[in-house]
């Protein structure tokens, strides 16, 4: 929880401000798949998901980075 949501939990009639999801990573650790889904409008490749199982620790440590990096134009 972030401090600014803690303060507006302690603090009467005050509501939090709703986050924005951008994106999403599903890990499958039963039949070794992940994927990346990006919610971002216009998005030229909303979904990315590995070629084999073996790459998956790589795709977790990477992927949002360089998909932002590739398809929208922001270093991380």
């Amino acid at each position: 929880m972030s401090t600014a949501t803690a303060r507006a939990r302690d603090t009467p009639g005050r509501v939090p401000a709703p986050q924005q999801v951008d994106g999403l990573l599903v890990i499958d650790a039963h039949n070794g798949r992940a994927r990346y889904e990006c919610y971002r409008p216009e998005c030229p490749k909303p979904r990315e998901e590995p070629i084999r199982p073996g790459a998956i620790s790589a795709f977790i440590d990477g992927i949002k980075a360089r998909h932002m990096t590739q398809y929208h134009g922001e270093q991380r």
